[in-house]
This record gives C-alpha cells, sequence and structure tokens, in this order.
C-alpha cells in the first residue's frame, strides 16, 4: 500500500514539474513574439474535448505578422508556427467561416478568438481622456 501512495505521489510530482515547464516554455516564446508587434492569446474547445490555443501577432496595419498554434501531446507541446496566415488582414480572420488550407477548425476557432481581443479593445472608449 505505501508503494502504491509513493508512485502516485511520485507521478504527481512530474506532472507537477513538466507543466511548469510547459508554462515557462509558452511564457518565454510569447514574450519573444511580442516584439514583433501587439499579440493576443485564443482558445477553443473545452476539458473535455480538449482545448486548443492560437496565438496572433498584428503590426499597425493590423496584419498578421505571426500566427501559431499550441500543438503536441501533454506536456511536450510547443508553438507551432502557421505562416499561411501571414500578411492576412485581422478583418479576414473575424469575417471568415471557412479556415485557410492546413489550418484545423478548432485552431481556427482559437484564432478568432485570439483576433476578437484586437476588435474589442479598438472598439473601446478611451476613458484617459474624460
Amino acid at each position: 500500500m505505501e508503494y502504491l501512495f509513493l508512485v502516485v505521489a511520485v507521478a504527481w510530482s512530474l506532472q507537477l514539474l513538466g507543466s511548469y515547464w510547459q508554462l515557462q516554455r509558452f511564457h518565454r516564446r510569447l514574450a519573444e513574439l511580442r516584439r514583433l508587434g501587439r499579440c493576443a492569446v485564443g482558445m477553443s474547445g473545452n476539458r473535455w474535448r480538449g482545448r486548443t490555443y492560437g496565438v496572433l501577432c498584428l503590426n499597425p496595419h493590423n496584419q498578421v505578422v505571426h500566427a501559431a498554434v499550441f500543438d503536441g501531446l501533454t506536456v511536450f507541446a510547443h508553438l507551432r508556427p502557421l505562416p499561411q496566415l501571414e500578411g492576412m488582414h485581422l478583418d479576414a480572420i473575424v469575417t471568415s467561416a471557412t479556415p485557410p488550407a492546413g489550418v484545423r477548425g478548432a485552431q481556427w476557432q482559437a484564432l478568432q478568438h485570439a483576433a476578437q481581443f484586437f476588435t474589442t479593445r479598438s472598439n473601446a472608449p478611451d476613458l484617459r481622456s474624460s
């Protein structure tokens, strides 16, 4: 019985360490991407279907300079770039119902979710001037 408890404790500790390592890599990569322009992270899915994360970086003209999706298994997942979206305008991402070639549906939904952060932010009133 003690061995079972020990195995569970070691497995749980390894899971926590792996999650921390993955989180550090993700945030480090996101900090690098922020140098390219404004960035937003979007998500699609849920706990039962699985989650998909997408990252969009835009230039001042609202064109994509970098797009990536979180891809891989468990704690070994990493941001995989989507070069086919570079140069695409923000409005095209928000309004298009069908994903471009090479982008799965859940990935497209995550990228559209990220794009919504840019549209709501640009339409928000500026409270500093009042």
